[in-house]
């Protein structure tokens, strides 16, 4: 195991397939955040796009493979994203890592809006094509609690839906508020949405609108991780 891999061998797994420019730069985001990284694409040159820092795994073959996924660490992976310019491909390639290996996390690129609706169908995480594809995927991967609906400059900030599950009801949404991180735009209760107070209780199912820095969007996503688990 060479220095970089012990470095990163306890290091939270995601494997990207496409290294066009969206997975490149989503993998090179990742890797800098002290991620594993794993990118598969069935170009060698495709390769070229990453920056020359990147230190994560770079696996020549087809996302469809089960040979390729399992030399990428698909049965150790934390986090899934398929990002080709191939709905099908990307359609494909996640329904594997979620139904057949388990990857609880996992984002799909839709890359043609007019198949929106396969992939609602499918139960999907997607992202659509756009300037800032690779913060909402990335924001998408680590923050599976928290439904980015925009993205604000380069993706420093985004807008989320939160769904508030039964275990959090009761709470004052001043008690889930990371300081100076994340602040409530509005919430959404039996289908009416209003302007809430920081004392108001929540109730479950209650869609809190929060706007949220990165470092934001991991702590309410740490609560949302440890609600569940209770």
């Amino acid at each position: 195991m060479t220095h970089e891999e012990q470095k990163t061998a306890s290091a939270p797994h995601i494997i990207v397939v496409g290294c066009g420019r969206l997975g490149a730069e989503l993998a090179m985001s990742l890797s800098q955040q002290k991620y594993s990284v794993a990118i598969i694409d069935s170009d060698h040159q495709a390769f070229q796009r990453l920056d020359p820092n990147f230190r994560g795994q770079a696996v020549e073959g087809e996302g469809l493979d089960q040979d390729s996924l399992e030399r990428a660490g698909i049965r150790n992976a934390y986090g899934f994203a398929a990002v080709t310019t191939l709905d099908s491909i990307n359609i494909i390639t996640c329904r594997i890592a979620r139904d057949i290996y388990h990857v609880s996390r996992v984002v799909a690129r839709l890359y043609n809006p007019t198949r929106a609706s396969i992939y609602q169908k499918l139960n999907l995480q997607t992202v659509a094509s756009s300037s800032w594809a690779a913060q909402r995927v990335e924001q998408t991967i680590l923050n599976p609690g928290l439904q980015s609906v925009h993205s604000a400059g380069n993706g420093e900030v985004h807008l989320y839906e939160m769904i508030i599950p039964e275990t959090l009801a009761g709470k004052k949404i001043n008690d889930l508020l990371p300081s100076g991180e994340a602040v409530i735009s509005g919430l959404t209760r039996a289908g009416r949405a209003q302007l809430p107070t920081n004392n108001q209780a929540l109730e479950t199912r209650d869609i809190l609108l929060v706007t949220a820095t990165t470092q934001g969007a991991a702590v309410l996503q740490k609560l949302l991780d440890q609600a569940v688990k209770e």
